[in-house]
């Protein structure tokens, strides 16, 4: 995958007057912490943000390019957090976290079931109880997505965290939870029969 690289400069100062001020002029106010590093206020183009979120993913590893009295310092970084106005189409602010290449982190990756499950064709419904997984990965063999293969599945079968692996990733939730699970057609509700009332005796 192509290197993709964000521009930051060092802001000083903090405050709504100051983040206001800012979005004025076009910039987003961020913020970059990480175990590596000190915590650093920022600002990011909004221009070049809104170009460069149509081609992010989920957990995408950006070069951060942070400018500072001219100088410039290279980082990697994740997307944590981008916090939206409530009703207005523009973004607030952007938490950024440092990482490095070297040390194993924690990310939450998408689940996505692939295949036709055998249960399907008596009527068995595919049900998936898990959408994500926490897993500790080398940021650079961090997945887009991991697919789960459901083809095998009849009426009553499931898979769970037990039953999948994938390269250089360790999964850190319970191996005993089930991901998917083909359940049996609902059944129908059978009619009850309406109770006939009994014609009244007449008194002799």
């Amino acid at each position: 995958m192509e290197e993709m690289f964000i521009k930051a400069d060092i802001r000083k100062g903090s405050g709504k007057s100051v983040t206001r001020k800012l979005r004025n002029q076009g910039s987003i106010p961020a913020i970059l912490y990480g175990r590596e590093t000190e915590t650093r206020m920022l600002s990011v183009s909004a221009r070049e943000w809104k170009r460069l979120s149509k081609q992010l993913k989920r957990n995408t590893i950006l070069k951060m390019q942070l400018q500072k009295n001219g100088d410039t310092e290279e980082m990697p970084v994740m997307v944590k957090e981008v916090q939206y106005h409530p009703y207005k189409d523009h973004i607030l602010h952007i938490d950024f976290l440092h990482v490095s290449m070297e040390r194993k982190i924690e990310v939450e990756v998408p689940i996505h079931l692939i295949g036709e499950a055998k249960g399907i064709i008596n009527n068995g419904i595919v049900e998936q109880h898990l959408r994500t997984i926490v897993v500790e990965c080398m940021p650079g063999q961090i997945p887009d997505r991991i697919d789960v293969d459901v083809t095998e599945l009849d009426i009553g079968d499931s898979i769970h965290i037990s039953d999948i692996s994938y390269p250089g990733l360790r999964f850190l939730e319970n191996p005993e939870i089930a991901i998917v699970t083909v359940i049996p057609p609902e059944a129908e509700e059978k009619p009850v029969a309406e109770e006939v009332a009994e014609p009244e005796k007449k008194e002799a």
